[in-house]
């Protein structure tokens, strides 16, 4: 248990302190934290009780001139029965005493849902705390002394806390701590850097727009790491004024990332739209989908006009569709998620929806972000065409995956973006607009787009003059991206074959390759990739019952027959459905009273 005394004196003219001296940012949790805190404390008004983080709260308690007692799960748990509860009760003690002699106080306990976890698990000593907790509070809240006492928690689990606790009485209100934005990064990328001496090359406001999903100790660290960079450069140039460059902050980032992203999202591709030869008017519309909705938020919002939510990359494998989901990333510096079938098929049933979700709650945290899926096919496949383990799994997953879609509406500048070679297997339900918006064909690469990908893979390659590219992509009809580079990569082993100590590449070397390849693609697949948008659905002829005689009253007798059983499981389909209904409403709202009783 620690506790700290902040006192002024009264004969001497300060200046009042501030907690935006100590905290960058968070503005809005620190206005509720004065007016849950300092006003109470200052009017003599019942205090109320609420969860945030330690910073704040310290910043807050030496603002307002108050006694701060901290509590936390390495304190209060003790080896013997009974220790940890006299720690509380010693807290409270404490705390009423200080407020005898007219001096408010405050308790803080940090991660108390280490202290007071569900009390329905088995171990006792967790039971006895909380019981204890709660028994103290009610004392507390209940006194006819005119009590001062704050009780704030602060948790990263609140589902993990007790019910019981959060409810009116006890812990009053909750105040939830996001991700900063961009303007309070740049407050606090400020306060850490107030001491220390920066270069004029240095544009914090361009460091904060580049730190997407920092929270505050990563700024922290960041401006450490990049203390630490200037000091190195610093001490092998011999200067003697040593102050920090953009190039160390650079460096910085790219030790230093996201602490929420860790684990499931992945550093973003270094690949430019250069890198790709052809498609011109496909990066148009990629840029166009992808760049602005993310760089200029603000002119959307003028004009009223909603982003598109999510993007399907849809051709013949090896066109290139992965290589334009990294290079659309790069270019926006969003936060880049990558999903695949292998990471959310799993043995432990709900696993992979646990993932999905959480991946998604973790893109609305640092947005703006893109959340790609590789192979589109595997994890939104059509519901309904296999009864097996692995399509029950599957039909979860996209459900899972619809929902969140479509909960996107909450969560600006988060985009969904999908690739896949079997556009037909998706399910109908993803391919509406306001979940995948805009459905882009990759096409084979063209003649010229041939010559702009050989350009691109050659570039870094010491070739002869007498290679022609342009000869070699007229012979290299229907031949892929990934087949392109195939042959690029082979000719240089060619050439080491011929001569290990060869240092340029020929055109025979080009042209062995060449006649040992044959395209993947045939000219009829190509058209079946092309026309897979311009495709009707396909219906079956209406029932024809022009019949006579005995033939026709046959013929009507089975269809209506057929009719009664579909007919039938349609209605309790239906009872069954609003049934489930009605169970799940009343589970939510009993659930709901749980964490307000």
């Amino acid at each position: 248990m620690e506790s700290s005394s902040c006192s002024s004196r009264n004969d001497v003219v300060v200046v009042k302190w501030r907690a935006e001296e100590a905290i960058a940012g968070n503005a809005e949790a620190l206005k509720a934290l004065r007016e849950l805190i300092t006003y109470p404390l200052l009017f003599s008004r019942q205090a109320k009780i609420l969860g945030l983080k330690t910073s704040l709260v310290r910043a807050v308690v030496r603002e307002c001139d108050a006694h701060l007692i901290v509590l936390s799960p390495h304190s209060v748990h003790r080896a013997q029965a009974g220790e940890s509860e006299k720690v509380l009760r010693d807290a409270f003690s404490e705390a009423s005493s200080h407020i005898k002699s007219g001096k408010p106080s405050v308790i803080f306990i940090d991660e108390i849902d280490a202290i007071c976890p569900r009390r329905d698990s088995r171990k006792q000593q967790d039971i006895r705390v909380a019981s204890q907790l709660i028994m103290l509070m009610d004392s507390s809240a209940t006194s006819t002394t005119g009590t001062k006492v704050v009780v704030v928690a602060s948790t990263n689990r609140v589902d993990a806390l007790d019910p019981a606790l959060r409810r009116s009485g006890r812990f009053d209100a909750e105040i939830e701590v996001t991700t900063p934005n961009e303007e309070e990064r740049l407050q606090i990328l400020k306060l850490y850097t107030k001491k220390v001496p920066l270069d004029p090359s240095v544009n914090l406001e361009v460091i904060a727009a580049l730190c997407n999903g920092y929270v505050g100790a990563d700024l922290e660290a960041l401006c450490r790491e990049a203390a630490m960079c200037a000091v190195k450069r610093c001490s092998n140039e011999e200067a003697n004024v040593c102050s920090l460059l953009m190039d160390d902050w650079n460096i910085a980032r790219s030790i230093v990332g996201p602490s929420i992203t860790r684990g499931v999202t992945v550093e973003i591709p270094k690949v430019y739209w250069d890198d790709i030869g052809g498609l011109h008017n496909l990066k148009k519309k990629l840029k166009q989908s992808v760049e602005w909705p993310l760089k200029h938020s603000e002119a959307f919002e003028k004009l009223g006009v909603s982003p598109i939510r999510g993007i399907l990359l849809h051709g013949p494998p090896g066109c290139s569709k992965t290589t334009l989901a990294k290079a659309a990333a790069h270019a926006a510096q969003a936060s880049f998620f990558s999903l695949s079938g292998a990471e959310l098929f799993s043995m432990y049933v709900g696993e992979g929806e646990a993932l999905l979700r959480n991946t998604f709650h973790r893109a609305r945290l640092v947005a703006p972000s893109i959340i790609f899926f590789d192979e589109a096919d595997v994890i939104a496949a059509k519901r309904g065409t296999s009864s097996s383990g692995s399509s029950t799994v599957g039909e979860r997953l996209l459900s899972t995956l619809l929902t969140e879609m479509d909960g996107l509406e909450e969560a600006k500048g988060i985009l969904v973006l999908a690739a896949t070679n079997r556009p037909h297997a998706i399910d109908n339900a993803l391919m509406r607009p306001g979940r995948f918006d805009l459905v882009l064909y990759v096409p084979p690469p063209d003649l010229e787009a041939r010559y702009e990908i050989l350009c691109v893979h050659t570039r870094g390659m010491n070739i002869d003059n007498d290679v022609d590219l342009k000869k070699l992509a007229q012979e290299t009809e229907r031949f892929t991206g990934a087949e392109l580079e195939g042959l690029c990569r082979e000719a240089g082993i060619v050439a080491l074959r011929e001569d290990i100590t060869a240092t340029v590449i020929h055109n025979r070397h080009f042209q062995t390759v060449r006649n040992s390849l044959n395209p993947a693609l045939t000219s009829q697949e190509i058209d079946s990739y092309a026309s897979y948008r311009s495709r009707k659905s396909t219906r079956r002829p209406p029932l024809q019952l022009a019949y006579s005689g005995k033939q026709k009253l046959k013929h009507t007798k089975n269809w209506l027959s057929s009719l009664t059983v579909p007919v039938t499981m349609g209605v309790v389909g239906v009872i069954v459905f609003l049934g489930s209904l009605e169970v799940h409403g009343l589970l939510v709202v009993h659930f709901e009273g749980l964490e307000e009783t």
